[in-house]
């Protein structure tokens, strides 16, 4: 997601005007792997937050998935990706309000809400045409030249209500969350593991993170436990701020809040893939791959009286587009 403070002074490069917006990749020709350092330039920048922003900020920026004059129009700086697969942990933290939570803790398994199918299911989903969505991070590669093996594993949840846990507050900071963390680590609720992405999931009411619905819809960023580095997304509640937090579309599926934030919760898993500590791929503007294409959808079609463009195993889903590492680059829902 876009660094912040690069957010703050960054202009609408009017050299760019003429670029042609990408709709997808135009060759399935993968970039050659480098092994640049990592790169110094926004150090400022990699402990903080990488915004998934509202619509507005993306689509009143038309230059942010226009064709690179050279290369693919992103690069690598470095640092790390989640090399060989990523892993998610679920932690719906206080009332989210999503249809069939499970309770307790337990394996991703067990977990029969949408959000449960979606993070079963992700590694396999098709877009229209039959091509596969997490495969395009198999564009992307490592510090060892490898490119990533394009997995998701739903490893986990935890449902903190009745556990003993601290409940949200109406605010909690990023503070609260690693607390959160910890406390589940302590208490044999949470598995460490430095592959896995931990997606804390509030309900209607809660600001996560303190700028949820007039700065961005969700994050992701990393912070320190006694076990060590957890990579972390605020998910909010998206349906809250359906203007600029959801799609706009009907849902396919019953529970329409959980149809919104599978979004988010993909553009998180997008980036912190492939930009975890904020130092691997961006473009020249601090862009990672999932803020490319952020609130676009290339081909739709529909079911169950909604909208979609990624389906699996019965299951319906709007996602937006990633950027395709190959060829001159683009947007696209499969690779």
């Amino acid at each position: 997601m876009l660094r912040l403070s690069y957010r703050s002074m960054r202009p609408i490069l009017a050299t760019a005007a003429a670029l042609a917006v990408a709709a997808c990749a135009d060759s399935t020709s993968l970039t050659s792997p480098s092994s640049p350092t990592a790169s110094a330039s926004r150090s400022p920048e990699l402990n903080s937050r990488h915004l998934y922003h509202m619509k507005d900020f993306y689509l009143n920026d038309a230059q942010r998935n226009a064709r690179p004059r050279s290369g693919t129009g992103i690069s690598y700086h470095g640092g790390t990706v989640l090399q060989n697969g990523t892993n998610v942990v679920a932690i719906y933290w206080g009332s989210p309000g999503y249809q069939g939570l499970p309770s307790g803790n337990g394996a991703g398994s067990g977990d029969a809400s949408l959000i449960g199918a979606f993070l079963r299911n992700y590694s396999s989903l098709v877009n229209t045409g039959g091509k596969n969505y997490f495969n395009i991070n198999h564009t992307y590669y490592g510090q060892s030249g490898a490119y990533i093996t394009p997995t998701v594993t739903y490893t986990a949840y935890w449902n903190t209500a009745g556990s003993g846990a601290p409940a949200p507050s109406a605010s909690p900071t990023d503070a609260d969350m690693i607390a959160l963390i910890q406390w589940g680590l302590n208490n044999g609720k949470l598995t460490y593991d430095p592959n896995t992405l931990y997606a804390i999931f509030t309900g209607n009411g809660v600001n996560l993170g303190g700028g949820f619905g007039s700065q961005y819809c969700a994050y992701h960023t990393h912070g320190s436990t006694s076990k060590g580095n957890v990579f972390y997304a605020a998910m909010p509640y998206n349906q809250q701020y359906p203007s600029g937090c959801t799609s706009g579309y009907a849902s396919p599926n019953a529970d329409v809040a959980a149809n919104s934030e599978v979004n988010t919760l993909a553009h998180e898993i997008e980036e912190t893939t492939t930009d975890n500590m904020g130092n691997a791929w961006y473009d020249n503007r601090g862009y990672e791959n999932a803020d490319k294409c952020a609130w676009t959808w290339g081909t739709t079609a529909s079911a169950n009286g909604g909208t979609y463009n990624l389906k699996g195993n019965g299951y319906y889903f709007l996602v937006q587009q990633n950027w395709v590492n190959a060829g001159s680059g683009g947007c696209a829902t499969g690779y």
